[in-house]
């Protein structure tokens, strides 16, 4: 796999994964008093991080592996 490749799939889970604590930091304070809408801001930076996940996941599934084992790219 390429250098870069891997930095990008590093770099998506460390994105992922401040959306995340983020997010649950959010959901968990409730000392600000914010309104009743601010319940979806951290639903949808979870979300962000499932997706971050699954893409890195995918990727790996359909060409980290395969790179891996010595086939080049298409």
């Amino acid at each position: 796999m390429r250098p870069t490749t891997v930095a990008t799939l590093v770099f998506a889970n460390i994105v992922g994964l401040v959306a995340l604590v983020l997010g649950i930091f959010v959901f968990a304070d409730h000392s600000s008093g914010k309104l009743w809408f601010y319940w979806i801001a951290p639903l949808l930076v979870i979300g962000f991080f499932a997706i971050m996940i699954q893409l890195g996941v995918a990727y790996w599934l359909k060409v980290g592996r395969l790179e891996t084992k010595g086939r080049p790219r298409t």
